[in-house]
């Protein structure tokens, strides 16, 4: 049935519906009928209530059943496909005998508004240069990994970090608890003499013997001495540390960098510069995103933000399971919920205004564009291409990458299009620009769902 559209409001739609009354009479006939064979009322063989008493008693529910009937069958031919936010509201007076019955559904649809601007905005581009240090920790990091234990060779005292192979001998009133012709231990993060590395610390190799009391650890993972203060004879037989190697054209290679010790430096810094641009330029699409939302002022669907809100709830209980937690006893508290409420809001805005600008520009994403990202991601999750597009197809997942990268070509036209404005490096800016919240860099996007999962496991 063809229904007549009205519009109440930019974002709301109404569409009425007409059943005529000799169909309303042949479903009420239908209930009444089923209703009588399985209702049992005093006085009354099965099946045989009349219909006078079955309606004055039962005609209310029948009536909301029969409606609802109707209203269902309505919404999967016709309301179902159709592009809404949230739950339709729906308005009827009931169903009532021998007249037709008429509802409504009221729809939150895109509200029709016309962009205020959105060429020419003035952006601030985060810019940075990478600091020494950070590089220089980089490489300080990438050489740890090469440690190895070695012996000291000079005459040094025990320190904590070092391994030592000690002849050992535990006494309690001169019975032997414990002894070791040569044994390792840890010092500083000693388990199974849990105690007595302390003890070590500031101790020369000697050749000789020195005796100590030793209070153990409860939890010394050697039995015979946990929890006991006793007496220790030791000898150090040998000190070794972590010798952590210099930067060399040797190490640069075998760490797998072309170029020697140089070409590793060159390397760590593109790498570091790399994730720097990168995030200055998520920031500035932030910031871009931040005007637009100002300067085009309009309403957005009540449905649209409760969307944007369930998936950012959603995604910090998948952060709660990552870290051990159950998501299903993740609560928010109202204060949390109206500060996401707020950024929901933001969210859903600047997803319209995208839209919005890709259809005025004619901006598109091609099959290129897909294979494109399909091979980024396939090349980081280390899988073949074929792999991905299964995934996608699977989970349904294809048309949702395709929106994401919509809005991502929509964002990087508008930067182009855009007055960006430097600035100003501070001390340490390269940090600041990497801790700004992805939350706010990626407000621009759908609902987090299968297609950007699919990205999120490939980072």
């Amino acid at each position: 049935m063809a229904p007549q559209i009205e519009q109440i409001s930019n974002m709301e739609r109404k569409l009425t519906f007409s059943v005529p009354a000799n169909e309303v009479k042949a479903e009420l006939e239908r209930h009444y009928k089923t209703l009588q064979k399985k209702v049992r009322l005093p006085g009354f063989r099965p099946g045989k209530a009349p219909r006078k008493m079955l309606m004055k008693r039962f005609g209310d529910k029948v009536s909301a059943d029969v409606a609802n009937v109707f209203l269902q069958k309505t919404f999967q031919a016709e309301i179902q496909g159709m592009d809404f936010f949230g739950t339709p509201r729906v308005e009827t007076e009931g169903v009532e005998l021998g007249k037709d019955f008429e509802y409504c559904f009221i729809l939150e649809v895109e509200p029709e508004f016309e962009l205020t601007q959105y060429k020419d905005v003035d952006v601030v581009y985060p810019k940075s240069e990478v600091a020494q240090e950070l590089v220089d920790a980089d490489i300080t990091a990438a050489l740890a990994g090469q440690a190895s234990l070695a012996e000291v060779t000079e005459k040094r005292a025990v320190k904590e970090g070092d391994m030592v192979l000690a002849e050992l001998e535990i006494t309690e009133d001169k019975e032997v608890l414990h002894a070791h012709a040569g044994t390792m231990i840890n010092v500083g993060d000693e388990t199974f003499y849990k105690g007595l590395d302390t003890a070590l610390v500031g101790r020369k190799k000697s050749g000789r013997n020195f005796n100590t009391d030793v209070t153990f650890a409860d939890d010394a993972q050697c039995a015979e001495v946990a929890g006991k203060t006793a007496r220790a004879k030791v000898k150090i037989l040998a000190i070794q540390e972590m010798q952590v190697p210099e930067l060399s054209d040797e190490v640069a290679e075998s760490l797998g960098y072309a170029g020697g010790a140089e070409g590793m430096k060159a390397a760590v810094r593109a790498k570091r510069q790399e994730g720097v641009d990168s995030a200055a330029r998520n920031q500035a699409r932030a910031n871009l995103l931040q005007k637009l939302v100002e300067l085009n002022v309009f309403d957005v669907p009540a449905g649209l933000t409760d969307q944007f809100l369930q998936a950012l709830m959603q995604e910090l209980r998948v952060q709660q399971m990552y870290q051990g937690k159950d998501p299903r006893k993740v609560t928010f508290s109202d204060a949390q919920v109206e500060d996401l409420r707020g950024r929901a809001s933001f969210a859903a805005k600047a997803s319209l205004i995208l839209k919005k600008v890709a259809e005025v520009e004619s901006i598109g994403v091609d099959d290129a564009d897909m294979e494109a990202r399909v091979q980024e991601i396939a090349d980081a999750r280390g899988q073949a291409v074929e792999a991905i597009k299964g995934y996608l197809a699977k989970e349904d997942a294809t048309q949702e990458l395709r929106d994401r990268l919509l809005e991502e070509k929509t964002l990087d036209w508008l930067l182009e299009q855009s007055n960006l404005q430097d600035e100003a490096p501070a001390a340490g800016a390269e940090e600041e620009v990497e801790a700004k919240p992805k939350a706010q860099a990626k407000a621009k996007a759908k609902p987090k769902a299968k297609a950007e999962k699919a990205e999120t496991d490939a980072e």
